[in-house]
């Protein structure tokens, strides 16, 4: 494992003493700009952090751990939050919270800060961004700290973190098995997240689900976007074309907008189509008609992840865990009963 970058690492490179390199990262009127700005290059491009964290680990604990989430709008993340916290709470920890807001720049940020603030462990649920384009490399960085950390939710099975997930390919799977169950032919598959990891098992389960028996799949229609802002307009347009009668969405949002849509245009909820989502919120609860889900558990995947973490933290050399939870499909009023099993 490599080794954290130190001021005589870098005094090293730029050929100065280390009384340089402490004096510009300081911003002492002693050193030049020019030299304070190639300070903080080097600084930035072999991940240095302040001896904050180096003097903490004198000390067994701090009692804090960080958590990166890409944002709380999804309640997904806001109840994955209060898992946490309501789990470290009975240990006495402190939860530190940062959001990379899906940017890979903002993710590695919050890393070094938390890192800064002498957090004992690190909790995270990686950016569409850094999923997206496949380099970790700066997860690689972190991990020269020596710092336990916990993947949850969206993980990367490349790297040798512990990780809690749900089985979100056999949810998907299950779901769109109750729509043809149902009486479905035409299924869609919606999805704002098809650069993630959850995004893609979400997507496999919907597909292999299709694939009922040897020459006798059913239609696959896969509908992937980035925003919300052109959703109605192609949302519309695949309706149109595709005469679709049943709908697995990625997520809340992506359901919920799509239930509008449907009876914004005059389509009848469950009786034309059924719609399905991820993600037992409140926006899922109150809908018309109520939305049927499947449901992450998302306060268990926070209490696990966390007691993961705190295992990391007494047990630096255990094998690594791999945490699967299983997901539950609660039906409501946006999806016909079943009418016959496979």
């Amino acid at each position: 494992m490599a080794t954290m970058t130190t001021i005589k690492d870098m005094a090293k490179v730029l050929q100065v003493s280390p009384s340089t390199i402490s004096r510009a990262l300081s911003d002492s009127p002693e050193i030049s700009s020019k030299t304070k700005e190639r300070v903080r290059e080097m600084a930035k491009t072999l991940g240095y952090v302040p001896n904050h964290y180096a003097r903490s680990l004198k000390s067994k604990t701090t009692k804090t751990i960080g958590v990166v989430v890409p944002n709380v709008i999804d309640d997904f993340f806001a109840k994955v939050l209060h898992g946490i916290e309501k789990e470290a709470s009975k240990y006495g920890f402190t939860v530190l919270i940062t959001f990379s807001n899906d940017s890979k720049k903002s993710e590695y940020k919050n890393l070094l800060t938390l890192i800064n603030h002498s957090v004992d462990g690190i909790l995270i649920s990686f950016s569409k961004e850094i999923q997206k384009s496949g380099d970790y490399g700066n997860m690689l960085k972190i991990m020269g700290y020596g710092i336990p950390i916990v993947m949850f939710d969206r993980i990367h099975k490349g790297l040798p973190f512990d990780s809690v997930t749900i089985d979100d390919f056999a949810g998907s799977y299950r779901a769109t098995k109750h729509l043809y169950n149902s009486g479905c032919q035409r299924i869609a598959f919606l999805s704002p997240i098809s650069n993630t990891s959850v995004g893609r098992s979400r997507k496999e389960g919907y597909l292999s689900a299709l694939k009922r028996k040897e020459n006798n799949s059913l239609p696959s229609f896969c509908i992937e976007f980035g925003s919300y802002e052109k959703f109605k307009e192609l949302f519309s347009n695949v309706l149109k074309t595709h005469r679709l009668d049943g709908i697995l969405a990625a997520d809340e949002l992506s359901a919920i907008y799509s239930l509008n849509t449907l009876q914004q245009m005059g389509y009848k909820v469950p009786k034309e189509i059924s719609v399905i989502g991820f993600t037992n919120g409140p926006m899922a609860q109150s809908a018309n008609p109520a939305l049927s889900v499947v449901s992450q558990h998302a306060e268990r995947v926070g209490a696990k992840s966390f007691q993961v973490l705190k295992n990391r933290l007494t047990n630096s050399r255990a094998k690594t865990k791999n945490i699967v939870i299983a997901s539950e499909l609660l039906l409501r009023n946006s999806t016909r009963a079943m009418y016959f099993e496979e």
